[in-house]
């Protein structure tokens, strides 16, 4: 069954040593509300990789935002920003991260927004049944 319309849900993240745990419960909570636990695990890995990012290397208060609309779910995590993520070598002392991102999304991409940058990607959950 789709969704009749797009849903579409944010949050700040403030602070940067909760951050990524504001992150991840706030994720949990949308999607199990939204769909069937569908994509939920693959969410929480990118949400954890895109806002870690943001916080750590991006500037003001990123914003995290997911959207549901059709069979697909959308990350979005905005910063200030302007310059685009870096795909480092994978190796020992990390640089999976987008790597990780790249495998788990049909699509990712960076596009400027404001002063900074949007980061996002989109999970298929072709199979997904959302809750109306």
């Amino acid at each position: 069954m789709n969704i009749p319309g797009p849903l579409t849900a944010e949050c700040v993240l403030t602070d940067s040593m909760g951050g990524l745990v504001i992150a991840r419960r706030f994720t949990r909570l949308v999607l199990l509300a939204w769909t069937a636990a569908v994509a939920v695990d693959d969410a929480l890995l990118v949400v954890t990789e895109l806002a870690a990012n943001a916080l750590r290397h991006g500037d003001g208060d990123p914003v995290l935002r997911l959207s549901v609309d059709g069979a697909d779910v959308r990350v979005e995590v905005f910063d200030d920003n302007p310059a685009p993520p870096v795909r480092r070598p994978a190796g020992a002392d990390g640089g999976w991260g987008l790597v990780l991102v790249d495998r788990l999304s049909s699509v990712r991409g960076t596009a400027r927004h404001g002063r900074g940058k949007v980061v996002w990607c989109v999970l298929p959950a072709p199979a997904a049944e959302f809750v109306g």
